[in-house]
């Protein structure tokens, strides 16, 4: 028996050691390694999307709101055969229509080194407790194992990152690779532009869009809170951007209605003090009004209003003035979660209908993402 015990325990001494996990914080590696937003030396400490000087100026919801890392991702090279994030966020980990992995999950993709794009699936290597946990298992490099690939992390669409590590076996290259210099297509929107409803962040529509166009691209919609605010085109008239893109409409409908005509003249005449940057106006897609006058109404009335407002800042000579109209857009009745936000087959769809528009208005579109 004793000898028996012996053979076993020198038979394990013999095996392998696993590499332990080296984990680093990337906001520890520089002011410039968090995508999607403009403010970076000034956020340096966070993963909010608005500069800490709107804390004073907009509206508390709007800064609520801005807190939460929707757009936000990250860009790393690694050979490491699997890839582990862990992070804790500061709010509900999902909604009554929109996941957990949505909500407050996070989504990898990689670049390989002839350009492809790879998603990788977690499949059930992760755990939302207090800490939550990711990881990227069984990671194959098919262009070379000792090349790597380059890997673009997204963050949660609706919580706030309070902090977050990547780890990697530590016999394996971890290097973080600094923003683009590309100027950015900027988004003022809703909860639509804001995530809701996909089932996980690469597939929110700007995010796909980033993705595909080849443009870095800055999320600033906010959640039911996309109202054409003075104070917050203050601070997006700051962004140096490739394209403004203002959609807005969804949380003007009903009651809001007469103040988008007066509102977007303002706004376009203050982006356009520091931007000549082309500007596109996107109208509400309407697919629940299948089913209901009233909707159709209350749509169609913010459209309408939109629509007086583009045709009187064209005769006022704005120029790189462009529209996105419903027809373009074309949601279905399956491009939809509850009538309101659409579900991933609808992310694609707006995604679709943004790129045609976009490869016309900035024809240098790379279809690839910027590392």
């Amino acid at each position: 028996m004793k000898r028996t015990l012996l053979i076993v325990l020198c038979a394990c001494c013999l095996l392998p050691l696993a590499a332990q996990t080296k984990w680093m914080n990337p906001l520890e590696q520089g002011e410039n390694i968090v995508r999607g937003r403009w403010w970076n030396s000034e956020l340096k400490d966070c993963y909010h999307r608005l500069s800490p000087r709107a804390e004073s100026k907009v509206r508390s919801a709007v800064w609520r709101l801005a807190k939460q890392s929707a757009g936000l991702s990250v860009c790393f090279h690694t050979n490491a055969p699997s890839v582990k994030v862990r992070y804790k966020v500061t709010g509900g980990l999902n909604m009554f229509h929109m996941p957990t992995t949505g909500v407050s999950g996070v989504d990898l993709y990689a670049t390989d080194a002839n350009g492809k794009l790879r998603w990788c699936a977690s499949k059930f290597n992760l755990s939302y407790k207090d800490t939550i946990n990711y990881e990227f298992k069984d990671l194959t490099y098919f262009t070379g194992e000792d090349r790597g690939y380059d890997f673009e992390l997204f963050l949660p669409l609706y919580n706030e990152v309070a902090w977050m590590e990547i780890g990697v076996p530590e016999d394996r290259e971890l290097r973080f690779i600094p923003v683009s210099d590309e100027k950015p297509i900027m988004v003022y929107g809703t909860s639509i532009a804001h995530g809701a409803c996909a089932s996980r962040p690469g597939m929110a529509w700007t995010n796909i869009v980033h993705r595909e166009s080849g443009y870095p691209v800055i999320n600033l919609g906010f959640s039911g809170n996309g109202q054409l605010e003075e104070e917050v085109f203050t601070f997006l008239a700051e962004i140096d951007a490739s394209l403004f893109v203002i959609d807005c409409m969804p949380n003007m409908a009903t009651e809001r209605t007469e103040l988008i005509y007066d509102r977007l003249l303002k706004g376009v005449a203050m982006l356009r003090e520091k931007s000549a940057a082309p500007i596109l106006l996107v109208e509400h897609d309407y697919a629940n009004g299948v089913s209901s006058q009233q909707n159709v109404d209350w749509y169609t009335g913010a459209n309408s209003e939109q629509q007086r407002a583009y045709k009187t800042l064209k005769k006022q000579g704005v120029k790189n003035l462009y529209y996105l109209s419903h027809d373009e857009l074309g949601f279905t009745q399956d491009s939809m979660v509850e009538g309101l936000h659409p579900n991933d087959l609808g992310m694609r769809q707006y995604a679709d209908a943004y790129l045609r528009k976009i490869r016309k208005i900035l024809p240098k579109s790379k279809h690839k993402v910027i590392l």
